[in-house]
């Protein structure tokens, strides 16, 4: 596995598992960093949501999806920006930790994509 896919397979594996986290057991989540527990089902969406973009992010790299791992780049950005102005406007320091991954690991799949441009050959595949 290339530094592509490996950028991109890392992020798939932290998404799924914040996902499976904030579905199944968020009070643990929230209360790792420090924050109030959460009795909203909304943390338990999130979770879902999370789930359902890890998945993607996993079927990308496993399929080497080149398109994706450059859309991954600038979604992943802004969502750091985001959280990072959440961070200062709502006073939730946590979300640092957050949009500091976010950025950092765009960064490392952009600069791998930078040395590695020409696509890999694909294997070939299981018929469906």
């Amino acid at each position: 596995m290339n530094g592509v896919r490996l950028s991109i397979f890392t992020w798939s594996v932290y998404i799924l598992g914040m996902g499976v986290g904030l579905l199944l057991v968020p009070d643990s989540i929230v209360d790792l960093l420090g924050m109030d527990p959460a009795r909203e089902v909304w943390i338990r969406v999130v979770g879902v949501v999370a789930v359902v973009l890890g998945v993607y992010y996993l079927g990308s790299a496993i399929h080497r999806a080149r398109w994706m791992f450059w859309y991954s780049v600038p979604a992943r950005i802004v969502s750091g920006v985001a959280l990072a102005f959440l961070a200062v406007t709502e006073s939730v320091w946590q979300l640092w930790l957050f949009a500091i991954l976010d950025i950092a690991s765009a960064g490392w799949t952009f600069v791998a994509l930078r040395f590695k441009p020409e696509p890999e050959p694909l294997e070939p595949s299981a018929p469906a």
